[in-house]
């Protein structure tokens, strides 16, 4: 055998192993042939092949291939060799790319959006979509459901969906919301959704702990692009159904996808929404085009689920789940260590707080640690029911992965005091500034006392803050009075801030004329029926702006 004969045994062996699938190989392998020189992402890329494949036939064909570079492509002098091996693939078209570069103009919008966003977080698994890809998914929203009025939820956006669904034109009345955990990524669709007039809704969240309130029941299309796990698909899955208010015509889009070589993984996945009890309407193969997650191809499909009349009480079990870890990566990865406190560190903690029989939030308090108890997801997502209230002391425990509602358990606590226990490392502990904006965003509510880190043990930390009962002036007054009622809707601790103000003073305000001196400065879309607990950092800043020109505007 010569060595040529070893090189195509070889190929032919790859792709024999491939069996009825081997035109994925014949893709790989007429991409090589074709004349241009190609790295093994761009093949990833434009095969939608896993790079574990696509590097097995680059191996097989080893000695054939000449470089450029980091590029490959076999040797103009083999080339005939594989015109017997390798198959001519059969593209077949695809209607929902046709229709997305229709418009070279939304495609160019769409990329300089893409381009512009916060970079992805490893942390939380982002895999950034092609700007065609989230332009596709407008259009099959878009040209599928008539979205004229609607209402669409994307629970966790870092791929832009909530902006592709105005950059492709939008419906008149359509309204999207996005439920996010990253700040950097809510401030940026904000932004770029006011300057253009966009109704696009901006809500702090993480989803382990549940969907804001005001999510809850209240739109027709959810779509999600969850983290790849079986628990991460499940959750975000599942806070989709949970913001459905249409359980009979609603739909919930998820992208997901895996190796070519890995059916387990789909089928555990599958496995995971399987409790949900949802149909299986649809289900597009490579739909979704991703820069990155070689892993799956750079590629993921398109489900298209639908609710059954037992999904609502599944979803409702299912919340129940106390299962927190669901990414690959960093401290809420699956394979994270546990936020459980030793005695020693316990003690340690109360002692530092001053406490006595104080609220122990979350999980990981030792059983001989002395206070009454109450889950992390219930403290945040429902004021204290009056048996758990009046508690001088509350102290949360957000270790390890909970660090970044570290605010809003100030906001939450409603306590004269407060403990926070988180990582060592994080943003708004690690410099001068971070700490600074920390006060800031605490305040009015709370005044940031100590800040010790490595404190119970070195990868910890431990924030004490008591309530800012001496507010600076009148606008910090009623900032004070919302931020005191932080699970209640904006508006209405805003307009019942005002007539407290007023009333302090020995002086009347109707209902009315708060409501109109909020109304003639506030100005994003749908802020008044936010809760403080879910507004964005970002947004922290804008009310505060407003509500101090809401005071100036009160009559005299």
């Amino acid at each position: 055998m010569t060595d040529g004969d070893s090189v195509r045994s070889a190929v032919r062996e790859v792709r024999a192993g491939f069996g009825i699938d081997a035109r994925r190989v014949d893709r790989i392998g007429r991409l090589l042939a074709g004349g241009g020189f190609l790295t093994v992402e761009e093949v990833v890329a434009r095969t939608g092949s896993s790079r574990r494949t696509v590097e097995a036939v680059f191996r097989a064909l080893g000695p054939h291939l000449e470089a450029e570079g980091d590029g490959r492509r076999i040797a103009k002098r083999y080339v005939g060799e594989y015109d017997d091996i390798f198959g001519e693939p059969v593209e077949i078209p695809d209607p929902w790319t046709e229709r997305a570069r229709r418009d070279p103009v939304a495609l160019e919008a769409m990329d300089a959006l893409v381009t512009a966003a916060p970079p992805p977080v490893q942390a939380l698994d982002h895999v950034p979509a092609t700007a065609e890809t989230v332009l596709k998914r407008a259009r099959f929203m878009l040209d599928g459901f008539d979205l004229r009025g609607a209402h669409v939820l994307c629970v966790g956006d870092h791929d832009l969906t909530s902006l592709g669904l105005f950059v492709a034109g939008g419906a008149e009345g359509l309204r999207v919301s996005v439920a996010d955990i990253d700040e950097r990524l809510l401030a940026f669709i904000d932004a770029e959704a006011a300057r253009r007039g966009w109704d696009v809704r901006c809500h702090a969240a993480d989803l382990r702990l549940g969907l804001p309130a005001s999510l809850r029941e209240s739109c027709q299309v959810v779509f999600t692009d969850p983290p790849y796990t079986p628990e991460g698909v499940g959750l975000f899955v599942a806070r989709g159904v949970e913001g459905l208010g249409d359980q009979r015509n609603g739909r919930v889009l998820l992208a997901y996808g895996y190796g070519e070589q890995q059916p387990a993984l789909g089928l555990a996945v599958q496995k995971a929404l399987n409790p949900l009890h949802l149909a299986y309407e649809a289900m597009l193969p490579g739909f979704n085009r991703y820069v990155g997650a070689q892993a799956i191809g750079s590629a993921a499909a398109l489900y298209v689920l639908r609710p059954t009349k037992r999904t609502a009480g599944a979803v409702r079990a299912a919340a129940e789940d106390p299962r927190t870890a669901m990414y690959t990566h960093g401290a809420q990865s699956v394979e994270a260590g546990t936020g459980a406190l030793d005695d020693a560190a316990a003690a340690r903690i109360v002692e530092l707080a001053k406490a006595e029989n104080p609220l122990l939030v979350g999980d990981g308090w030792p059983a001989k640690a002395a206070g009454r108890r109450v889950s992390l997801r219930e403290f945040m997502a429902a004021p204290l029911p009056r048996n758990l209230q009046g508690h001088g002391t509350v102290l949360v425990n957000l270790f390890p992965g909970f660090g970044a509602s570290a605010v809003r358990a100030l906001l939450a606590a409603n306590a004269r005091r407060v403990g926070l226990v988180c990582r060592n490392d994080l943003p708004f502990l690690r410099d001068a500034e971070g700490q600074r904006e920390f006060r800031r965003l605490a305040g009015p509510g709370y005044r940031v006392e100590r800040m010790l880190r490595g404190v119970p043990s070195s990868d910890m930390a431990v924030v004490l803050a008591e309530r800012n009962d001496r507010p600076a002036d009148a606008a910090e007054r009623v900032l004070a009075y919302i931020h005191a009622r932080a699970h209640g809707k904006i508006g209405n601790g805003w307009r019942e801030g005002l007539i407290a103000l007023r009333k302090a003073d020995g002086r009347t305000l109707t209902k009315a004329e708060a409501r109109r001196a909020i109304e003639s400065v506030a100005d994003r879309p749908g802020l008044l029926e936010r809760s403080l607990i879910d507004l964005p950092a970002h947004l922290l800043a804008v009310l505060e702006e407003q509500v101090r020109r809401s005071v100036e505007a009160l009559p005299g």
